[in-house]
């Protein structure tokens, strides 16, 4: 094990006669409190990190310097306190290769704060940190990361993919060029708590539509960023986000973080492609989802859930970017499950084309080619601005059970309910 305090191989003997040392005795503020001593950063070398490695916290001020992209393919452990900053390209890719499992550990304290940043205090003055291991020591806590992005601003600061699995809590991403964190369709960030994404000059985050449900909602906070939406997009080719079974179920729960989604691809909830369970979306009072043009909700096998369940206070708001007929809508082609119910919820600006096998578009449509058994409550639902109709059915098979309660409508360019034969 590498254990590096004041230094070992990686520095050069220039850089060595650079370090100045604060002095033996602890510095005083005048009032009795012990200042850590201020010491001259140590510059890392860009080997690839292939044996466990300990970066102390040697005093105040930037302990470390990182002139480079590190590929970290060993237990990188990271202790309170500890100021790492990169220069230009720099940042660490935390990856497995052959036998060798690489990890990132960072776990800060509130007053001791690990610090990822750059030399110079610009958004994009470094790279990333790049999460590609799933092995259960990546744990960010009580960590700040500010300046990366890369010039172009197009490397998300943090990034988890590949079934990679982080940890991330009470941790601060901040000041980046571009977006602030990106998971992708198969990263693991069950652990996500209590985080602030703030002041990016992107979105505070792009996540995909199945790892939504790791989110915890208001406790973490997204504020000031370029675009302060989270936007909803997996990156696959054919735009499209499927809720079926994942970690912890097939139940996908998405709360209020306090700013709205932007879906940036289709939400498909389907029965899983293993298993055969059936996925379940659920979405919580006051969320607000906004859909990019040709996108919208399907829900297309028996037993899937629709399960959307706003408060009188608090109602669930589905809109496009542009105003009527900016999204398709919300589409049920078939679902037998008596859970499916759309509660005190606004489904606005919709229409902008006909679903599959409809000749209508509208706000919510029901039903298909061939005659399908659809369970359906809609419940204090307000159906506005669509360029089509309110709510269209297409060969509705005898014994659905399609209940409408208080469900108005509100200028809109076609009629209320549209049959659709």
């Amino acid at each position: 094990m590498k254990k590096l305090k004041t230094i070992q191989k990686a520095i050069s003997l220039m850089a060595l006669a650079l370090i100045v040392f604060a002095s033996c005795d602890s510095d005083d503020d005048g009032n009795g409190a012990i200042n850590e001593p201020k010491v001259e950063p140590i510059v890392l070398d860009c080997s690839i990190i292939t044996e466990t490695t300990v970066l102390e916290n040697r005093g105040s001020g930037i302990d470390y310097i990182w002139p480079c992209l590190v590929k970290v393919e060993a237990p990188l452990i990271i202790e309170p306190g500890v100021t790492i900053a990169f220069e230009q390209g720099g940042g660490l890719e935390v990856k497995d290769y052959g036998e060798r499992t690489g990890s990132l550990t960072a776990i800060g304290t509130a007053d001791k704060p690990i610090v990822f940043t750059g030399t110079s205090k610009t958004p994009g003055a470094w790279k990333h940190i790049y999460m590609n291991s799933g092995d259960l020591n990546n744990k960010l806590h009580n960590v700040i990361i500010e300046y990366a992005g890369n010039t172009d601003g197009k490397s998300p600061a943090l990034s988890v993919i590949n079934e990679a699995k982080a940890e991330i809590q009470n941790t601060t991403v901040r000041n980046n060029k571009g977006i602030g964190v990106f998971v992708g369709a198969s990263g693991n960030i069950e652990e996500w708590k209590a985080n602030t994404i703030t002041d990016n000059q992107g979105y505070p985050m792009q996540i995909s539509t199945r790892k939504v449900k790791f989110l915890d909602g208001t406790q973490s906070t997204y504020s000031d960023n370029g675009t302060n939406q989270i936007y909803v997009n997996t990156g696959s080719l054919h735009k499209r986000g499927f809720i079926e079974d994942e970690i912890n179920g097939p139940k996908h729960t998405w709360l209020d973080p306090g700013i709205p989604y932007f879906v940036d691809e289709r939400i498909i909830i389907i029965k899983d492609r293993g298993n055969n369970k059936p996925g379940h979306l659920q979405i919580k009072e006051g969320s607000e989802l906004i859909f990019g043009e040709g996108y919208g909700i399907e829900v297309q096998y028996y037993n899937t859930v629709l399960e959307v369940l706003g408060t009188t206070e608090k109602p669930v708001k589905f809109t496009g970017q542009h105003g009527a007929g900016s999204w398709k809508g919300i589409n049920i082609q078939k679902s037998n499950s008596n859970l499916n119910l759309i509660k005190n919820a606004i489904i606005e600006n919709a229409g902008e084309s006909p679903w599959n096998w409809f000749s209508q578009q509208g706000g919510i449509s029901l039903g298909s080619q061939t005659g399908q058994i659809i369970s359906l409550k809609m419940e204090n639902v307000l159906i506005k601005n669509s360029a089509g109709s309110g709510v269209i059915e297409r060969r509705i098979k005898d014994g659905s059970k399609i209940t409408y309660d208080n469900v108005t409508f509100e200028n809109n360019a076609g009629q209320d309910y549209y049959d659709d034969e």
